[in-house]
C-alpha cells in the first residue's frame, strides 16, 4: 500500500513540473519575433489543439489498454521532444513540428494522470477524497506555473528563447518520475485493444445522454473561456501596460486559478451541482463583457473570472464524470471530455483570429461573449431537460 501510495505525491511531481511553463508571459513576442502574424499564430494553436482532438481518445484508450504508468512515460517523452524542437526552431514549419509533439504529450498525459490519482485513491478505499487531492494537485501545478510566468519574464528580457532552454532539465525529470509509478489494480482491463473497443465506447457515451451533453457543455466551457488565451498580450498592451509586468499578471492569473481549484471541494459543496454548472458559462460572458466595455490600465482584472472558471471547471468537471462512468472506461472517457473542449478551441481561435485582423481585439471579444453566452444557455437547456442540473 505504502508504494501504491507514492503515486499521489509523485502526481504532484509531475503537475508541478509541468507547470513550469516559463515562455507564457513572451511566447507571442516570441512568435512574432520569428516572423509569424497573429493569423499565423491562431492557425499554428489550432492545428495544435486539432493534434489533440485527434489523439485524445486513442491515448485515453492505450492509457485503459496498457496502463496510466505506460501512457505517462510516453507523454514525459514527447513533452521533452517538443520543447527541445521549440528551443532550436525559427519559422512556422518547425514550430508546428515541436506543437504537434507537445500535443502528443499532452494527450498522453490527458485522462491517464487523473485517472491514475482516482484508481490511486479507488485501491486505497480513499477516493471520496479525489475532488480535494486532485483540486490540490491542479493547485501546486497552478502555483508552479505562477512562478515560471514571474522568471519567464525576467529570462525572456534577455532573451526570449532562453525560456525554453530552462525548461528542458525539468521536463527531463518527468521520465524517471514516470518510470517510478507503480501500476493502481482496476477491476476491469480491457483485454483486446482494437478501433472497434474506441468506437464501443464512443457509442456508450452517445447512448447515455446526460454523459453525452455533459461533455457537450465540458468542451464549450473549456473552448470559450481557453480562446482569450492568445488575446492576453495583445490586451495588455492595449491598455498601455508596459511588457515588464506581463509576467506578474500571468502569474497572477495562475494564482487564482490555482486557488480556485484548491477550493473547488467545497465551493460546490456549497452551491450544489446544478449551480456549480451553471455559474461557469454566465461567468465567461460576463469577463468577456468586462474586458471589451472598460478600458483602463488595471482592466486585465477582469480576466481573473476567467481564471476562476479556469481552476473550478477542471476538478469539478472531472469528478462528475469520474462518477457516471465505470474504471475500464475512465480514461478513454475523459480523454474525450478533454477532446470536445479542445474541439471547440481550434474551431473558434481562427474565427478570432480573423476578426481581430478585419476588424479589432475588442470586437473579438465583444463576439466571444455574445456566443459563450448563446451556446451556454442552449445546451444548459438540454442539460435541465436530461435532469443532469
Amino acid at each position: 500500500m505504502s508504494n501504491i501510495q507514492s503515486n499521489i505525491w509523485k502526481s504532484y511531481l509531475i503537475h508541478i513540473i509541468g507547470g513550469l511553463a516559463f515562455f507564457v508571459p513572451i511566447i507571442v513576442l516570441f512568435w512574432q519575433e520569428n516572423g509569424l502574424t497573429m493569423t499565423k499564430i491562431m492557425v499554428l494553436q489550432s492545428l495544435y489543439s486539432l493534434t489533440i482532438v485527434f489523439l485524445d481518445i486513442p491515448t485515453g484508450y492505450f492509457a485503459d489498454k496498457f496502463g496510466r504508468k505506460t501512457s505517462l512515460l510516453f507523454s514525459s517523452l514527447f513533452l521533452f521532444l517538443g520543447i527541445f524542437i521549440y528551443s532550436l526552431g525559427h519559422n512556422f514549419y518547425q514550430f508546428l513540428i515541436a506543437e504537434v509533439l507537445w500535443g502528443t504529450g499532452v494527450s498522453f498525459m490527458s485522462g491517464a494522470d487523473s485517472a491514475l490519482v482516482y484508481d490511486t485513491l479507488k485501491e486505497l478505499k480513499q477516493e471520496e477524497y479525489y475532488k480535494k487531492i486532485w483540486g490540490k494537485l491542479v493547485f501546486y501545478g497552478f502555483i508552479a506555473t505562477a512562478v515560471a510566468n514571474i522568471l519567464g519574464g525576467f529570462i525572456g528580457k534577455i532573451d526570449f528563447r532562453y525560456t525554453f532552454y530552462v525548461m528542458l532539465p525539468f521536463y527531463l525529470l518527468l521520465f524517471p518520475i514516470a518510470l517510478s509509478i507503480k501500476e493502481p489494480k482496476r477491476k476491469e482491463v480491457i483485454k483486446k485493444a482494437g478501433i472497434k473497443d474506441i468506437i464501443n465506447i464512443l457509442k456508450v457515451i452517445y447512448s447515455n445522454p446526460k454523459l453525452k451533453w455533459f461533455l457537450v457543455y465540458s468542451g464549450i466551457v473549456y473552448g470559450f473561456n481557453s480562446a482569450s488565451l492568445w488575446l492576453y498580450q495583445p490586451y495588455l498592451q492595449l491598455i498601455g501596460l508596459d511588457i515588464i509586468y506581463f509576467g506578474f499578471v500571468f502569474a497572477s492569473f495562475q494564482i487564482i486559478a490555482a486557488l480556485a481549484s484548491k477550493y473547488s471541494h467545497k465551493i460546490e459543496g456549497y452551491l450544489g451541482q446544478k449551480y456549480s454548472l451553471i455559474i461557469l458559462i454566465f461567468l465567461i460572458t460576463i469577463s468577456y463583457f468586462l474586458m471589451s466595455n472598460f478600458i483602463y490600465l488595471f482592466s486585465f482584472s477582469f480576466a481573473f473570472i476567467q481564471q476562476f472558471v479556469r481552476g473550478f471547471y477542471r476538478v469539478v468537471m472531472t469528478d462528475y464524470v469520474n462518477k457516471l462512468v465505470s474504471s475500464d472506461i475512465r480514461a478513454t472517457v475523459l480523454s474525450a471530455q478533454n477532446m470536445a473542449g479542445r474541439l471547440f478551441y481550434a474551431a473558434i481561435i481562427p474565427i478570432v483570429g480573423y476578426i481581430i485582423d478585419a476588424y479589432s481585439l475588442i470586437q473579438a471579444i465583444t463576439v466571444l461573449g455574445i456566443t459563450t453566452l448563446i451556446a451556454g444557455t442552449f445546451i444548459l437547456i438540454i442539460l435541465h431537460r436530461v435532469k443532469v442540473i
